[in-house]
C-alpha cells in the first residue's frame, strides 16, 4: 500500500522538483495533491486526504509552522516534514512540539530527501498495520459481544454491549447449520475438517465482497452461524449461491433458514432459543464451515449422522491469509514482480518445521491467497482449480517435501498467469494509458499514480510508454491538457484560473508556464488572438 504526500511551497519549480524526484524513485510514496501555502493545503485536505505533508516554513498568507500547529490540532494523524532554510532552522524546531516528523535543511541533497521519505513510509506502513490490527481486534471483540447476546452469556468489557444494539437491531436474522464434512462422493476424513472449514470461509468471504447488503456473519456454537442482513436486500438470492458454491467446489451441502427481523439483542436470543426448541435436527442439511474458523476456534468438533469426533487441526490463520495476499499485491503495485516467486518459495520453506498438520494449514493459506491476489488484482480466475480436489490431494501427502511440490506448482501457476497478463497489458500500456488521461486528466495525474494504475514500477512504465509512443508520459500528458485548455480558451469566457483547474493545473501560474512552452504564447495572448480572427 502506498502513501500519499501533499507538497505545500510557494514555489511552483520546488513543487515540481520534489514531485519528480518522489515520482522517479521507488519510495512507498505518491504525491496525491500540491499547495501554494498553508492556507491552500487546508482547504485540500478533504480532497487530498495525505498521509504526509511535506512543507516549506516560509510561505506566504500561512507558513508552515502555523500549517504543522493546525495539522496538530486537527488532523494529528498526518505526519509533516518541515523544509527550512540555515537561517530559518531554530524557527523551525519550535515546531517539534507540533509533531513535526523531520527537518530537511534546503538545499536538500536527494539522497537525504529519499532517506527521510523511506523513514516516513516505514512509519506510516506500521501505523497501518497497528491500524488492521485494532481493526480486527475490534471485530473480534464485536463478535463476542453478539454471541453473547444471542447464547445469553455475561457482556464482555469494554462497552461492546451498546454496540451491540447498533450492529443487530432492523436487520433480519439468518441461520445456518453445518451437517457433516464428510459427504457421499467425497473421500474427506475427520481430520480434514480444518481445510474444508477454511476453504468454505474464503468462498464466504468472496461472496460477501459482492453482496452490499450483509452486514455481518458470526460462529454461534461450533457449527451454527448467524447472519444479519438489510431488509431491504435480496437474502434468498444470496443464501442460494451460497450453497450453490460450496456445493460445487467442495461437494458439501448446505441449507439456511430466516428467523425474521431483529428490533433487539434480547429479541435475538429469544429467536435464536425458540427456533433450537422448535426446529428438529433435520431442519438443516448444511455442510460448511465455522465461517470464523482461524479468528476464534482452537478445537474443532466434526459431527454428523456418521461420526462424531474431536481433532485438533493444524492452525489456519484467516489473518496469515490476509498478510500473504497483502504482501504479494505490494509486490506486484511496486512493479517487482520478478522477485515475487523467490519471496513466495522462502516464505513457505521457513516454515516446513511445523508438524505436517500445520504444514497442509500453511500451504492452503499461500494457495489460497495466491488464487485471491490472481483473482482481485488482475481478474484472473483458476477455473481448472477444484478447492475440494486440491484439499483431498494435500490430506494425502505424508511428507513435506509432497506438500512443498504442490505449493510449488500453485507458484508456477502464478507465474505463467503473471507473465500472460503482463505481456497482454504491456502490449497495451500506450492505448490503456492513453484512455487513462483521457478520463483522469482533470485530476492529480502524475507518473507514479498512473504507473501504480498500471501495476507497473515507474521507471519501467515511463520508459516502456516513450518505447511504445515516442513520447514521454510527461510530454503526452501535458500536450493532452494544453489541447484542452486552448479548446476553453477559443470557446469560453472562463477565467485563466479556471481553465487551467479544469485542464489538471492546481496553480494557475504553473499552467501558463507550461502553456507558453508548448504553444510558444501565453493562454491570454493566445485567447487574444484567437478573438481577433473570429
Amino acid at each position: 500500500m502506498r502513501g500519499s504526500i501533499m507538497i505545500v511551497d510557494d514555489e511552483p519549480l520546488i513543487r515540481k522538483g520534489l514531485t519528480k524526484l518522489i515520482e522517479s524513485n521507488d519510495l512507498g510514496w505518491v504525491v496525491a495533491g500540491e499547495a501554494g501555502n498553508g492556507r491552500e493545503a487546508i482547504h485540500k485536505l478533504a480532497q487530498v486526504k495525505p498521509d504526509l505533508i511535506i512543507s516549506d516554513i516560509r510561505m506566504p498568507i500561512m507558513d508552515g509552522l502555523e500549517l504543522a500547529n493546525y495539522m496538530w490540532e486537527h488532523c494529528s494523524h498526518t505526519m509533516v516534514i518541515i523544509l527550512t532554510g540555515y537561517r530559518d532552522f531554530e524557527y523551525a524546531q519550535a515546531a517539534v512540539r507540533y509533531g513535526v516528523k523531520e527537518f530537511l535543511l534546503k538545499p536538500c541533497p536527494e539522497d537525504d530527501i529519499c532517506r527521510v521519505l523511506r523513514q516516513a513510509y516505514t512509519q506510516f506502513q506500521e501505523k497501518s498495520e497497528y491500524q488492521e490490527k485494532e481493526r480486527r481486534a475490534l471485530r473480534v471483540r464485536e463478535d463476542h459481544a453478539v454471541r453473547a447476546a444471542l447464547l445469553r452469556l455475561p457482556p464482555l468489557a469494554g462497552g461492546e454491549v451498546l454496540r451491540t444494539e447498533e450492529l443487530l437491531e432492523g436487520h433480519v436474522f439468518w441461520l445456518a447449520r453445518v451437517d457433516t464434512f464428510l459427504p457421499e462422493g467425497k473421500e474427506y476424513r475427520p481430520e480434514d475438517g480444518p481445510l474444508l472449514q477454511f476453504a468454505v470461509v474464503n468462498i464466504i468471504e468472496e461472496l460477501l465482497e459482492a453482496s452490499s447488503s450483509l452486514e455481518r456473519w458470526i460462529t454461534v456454537e461450533y457449527g451454527r452461524f448467524a447472519f444479519f442482513m438489510e431488509p431491504a436486500s435480496d437474502h434468498v438470492r444470496f443464501f442460494h449461491e451460497l450453497c450453490e458454491t460450496v456445493q460445487r467446489l467442495l461437494g458439501i451441502s448446505l441449507t439456511t433458514l430466516s428467523l425474521g427481523l431483529v428490533s433487539s439483542a434480547e429479541d435475538v436470543s429469544s429467536m435464536y432459543r425458540r427456533h433450537e426448541l422448535e426446529a428438529p435436527a433435520s431442519m438443516f442439511t448444511l455442510t460448511g464451515s465455522p465461517l470464523a474458523f482461524g479468528r476464534e476456534a482452537d478445537e474443532i468438533t466434526v459431527s454428523g449422522t456418521d461420526a462424531a469426533v474431536t481433532t485438533a487441526p493444524g492452525t489456519i490463520d484467516e489473518t496469515k491469509v490476509r498478510t500473504v495476499q497483502a504482501e504479494i499485491t505490494s509486490f506486484l503495485l511496486l512493479g517487482r514482480h520478478a522477485e515475487l516467486s523467490a519471496f513466495l518459495r522462502q516464505r513457505f520453506w521457513e516454515d516446513l518445521h511445523a508438524s505436517m498438520p500445520q504444514c497442509r494449514a500453511d500451504a492452503l493459506c499461500l494457495a489460497l491467497a495466491i488464487r485471491e491476489v490472481l483473482r482481485k488484482e488482475i481478474a484472473a480466475t483458476q477455473d481448472d482449480w477444484d478447492i475440494g480436489t486440491e484439499i483431498q490431494k494435500l490430506r494425502l501427502m505424508v511428507s513435506r517435501e509432497e506438500v512443498g511440490e504442490w505449493v510449488m506448482e500453485r507458484i508456477a501457476v502464478m507465474e505463467q498467469t503473471l507473465a500472460s497478463w503482463l505481456e497482454e497489458r504491456n502490449s497495451r500500456l500506450a492505448e490503456r494509458t492513453i484512455r487513462y488521461i483521457e478520463q483522469h486528466y482533470e485530476q492529480e495525474c502524475n507518473l507514479v499514480s498512473v504507473a501504480s494504475q498500471m501495476h507497473l514500477n515507474p521507471n519501467y512504465f515511463s520508459n516502456l510508454f516513450k518505447k511504445q509512443t515516442g513520447e514521454s508520459f510527461t510530454s503526452y500528458l501535458t500536450r493532452f491538457r494544453i489541447d484542452k485548455a486552448k479548446m476553453l480558451l477559443t470557446n469560453t469566457d472562463m477565467k485563466i484560473s479556471e481553465i487551467a483547474e479544469a485542464v489538471g493545473y492546481t496553480d494557475s501560474n504553473y499552467f501558463a508556464t507550461a502553456f507558453k512552452q508548448v504553444v510558444s504564447k501565453p493562454p491570454t495572448e493566445y485567447r487574444k488572438m484567437h478573438q481577433l480572427n473570429k
